[in-house]
C-alpha cells in the first residue's frame, strides 16, 4: 500500500485527494448501511487516519448528528492535509471537541457511549511497544464499551497492519473499512476487525 500510494502521485493523486476519497467512501458506507439521521461519533487521532475521519465527519454532518473528538491538540495534528480537513469542519454542522487529556475525554464519554455509529480513526499504523498511551487508551476502551456500531477506518486502531499484533487495548470493530486493499495484518483477526469491507480510494491496482 505504501508503494501504491507513492505511485499514485505520479498520476496526480496526492495525499489530500486520497484522504478526501477515503473519507467520502467511509461516509457513503455508513449512510448506505445504517441510514441517515443517526447519531455518529467520529474519534480521531492526529495523523492521516484521523484526517480520513475528519473528511468522513464533514460528509456525514450533512445528514447525521455528528460529533468529532480529537485526541490531541489541533496544533499537534501531524500533517498539513489532516490539519486542513480538521479546519474544514468549522464550516459544517458537526460538533467538534478537543480531548488531548484523559479527564476531558471522560467528560465527553456520553458522545461515544450513546452514538448509533462510532467511526474510529485513531491510528493508521501499529503502536510502538504494543501499549497505547493516554488519552488514546481510554478512548479505545470507551469505544469498545459503546452501545453503537463500531466502524474502523482502514484497520482497528491498535492492530499492526503488517503483523496483526494487537496492542493493549485494541479496538474491537463490527466493521473494518479497508482502504483500497485489506492490510496483511487483518487476516485471521476477526475478533478485532469484524466484517472487512474494501473501500476504493482511486488508486490503480498496478503502477503503469
Amino acid at each position: 500500500m505504501g508503494e501504491l500510494e507513492k505511485g499514485a502521485s505520479e498520476y496526480g493523486l496526492g495525499v489530500k485527494q486520497l484522504m478526501e476519497n477515503a473519507g467520502r467512501g467511509v461516509a457513503e458506507f455508513v449512510l448506505s448501511r445504517y441510514g441517515p439521521a443517526r447519531r455518529v461519533c467520529v474519534v480521531c487521532g492526529g495523523g492521516n487516519n484521523g484526517g480520513d475521519g475528519f473528511v468522513a465527519a464533514r460528509y456525514l454532518s450533512a445528514s447525521c448528528r455528528v460529533e468529532v473528538i480529537l485526541l490531541t491538540s489541533p496544533e499537534r495534528i501531524r500533517t498539513e492535509e489532516a490539519r486542513q480537513n480538521w479546519e474544514a469542519l468549522a464550516g459544517t454542522q458537526a460538533q467538534v471537541h478537543v480531548a488531548g487529556e484523559t479527564p476531558t475525554l471522560v467528560r465527553l464519554s456520553t458522545a461515544i457511549a450513546e452514538a448509533d455509529v462510532v467511526v474510529v480513526a485513531i491510528f493508521g499504523t501499529g503502536v510502538k511497544g504494543g501499549v497505547v498511551n493516554e488519552p488514546c487508551a481510554t478512548a479505545i476502551s470507551l469505544v469498545n464499551g459503546s452501545r453503537g456500531v463500531k466502524v474502523a477506518i482502514d484497520l482497528p486502531s491498535g492492530i499492526d497492519p503488517a503483523t496483526g499484533s494487537a496492542s493493549r487495548p485494541t479496538v474491537r470493530a463490527d466493521v473494518t473499512l479497508a482502504l483500497h486493499l485489506p492490510k496483511v495484518g487483518l487476516r485471521g483477526r476477526e475478533e478485532f476487525t469484524g466484517e472487512v469491507v474494501v473501500v476504493p480510494i482511486g488508486i490503480r491496482s498496478e503502477r503503469r
